[in-house]
């Protein structure tokens, strides 16, 4: 009777050890790419470049260029952020030992007008009288 209850354990206790070792195999790849303005398709320096799900935060280089290395295996979404533009993400799927392309082009925000309406205060010495 004791080796009925043993056997399908130890049996149970090797498929767990088998999966186990799978697991710790992690497959690594990278992420590559750069940001550009999609207007003028100028480099944008200096923009915040993270990812979903979560590995890291930089920013571009002086050419506009980004960098992950050593990045699970996986789908991500890349996100670019700058101040003046609007934000935008790309989704790529890292493949192990390859390097995945993502090139955000990012939209300038329409510049603010000033509101200094002079119309509001036009005084041309008219105070509403019909004299």
């Amino acid at each position: 009777m004791n080796s009925r209850f043993f056997l399908p354990l130890i049996g149970l206790l090797f498929l767990f050890s088998c999966e186990k070792d799978a697991l710790d195999r992690e497959e690594f790849g990278s992420i590559h790419g750069f940001v550009i303005n999609s207007q003028t398709e100028e480099k944008v320096t200096n923009a915040n470049i993270t990812t979903t799900p979560p590995t890291n935060s930089i920013l571009t280089d002086e050419e506009g260029i980004f960098n992950f290395n050593d990045v699970p295996a996986g789908g991500y979404s890349i996100q670019a952020r700058k101040s003046g533009y609007k934000s935008n993400s790309v989704s790529v799927t890292v493949r192990k030992d390859q390097t995945a392309i993502a090139n955000i082009p990012l939209t300038p925000e329409p510049e603010e007008e000033d509101d200094d309406d002079d119309d509001e205060n036009d005084d041309n010495g008219d105070n509403g009288n019909d004299d």
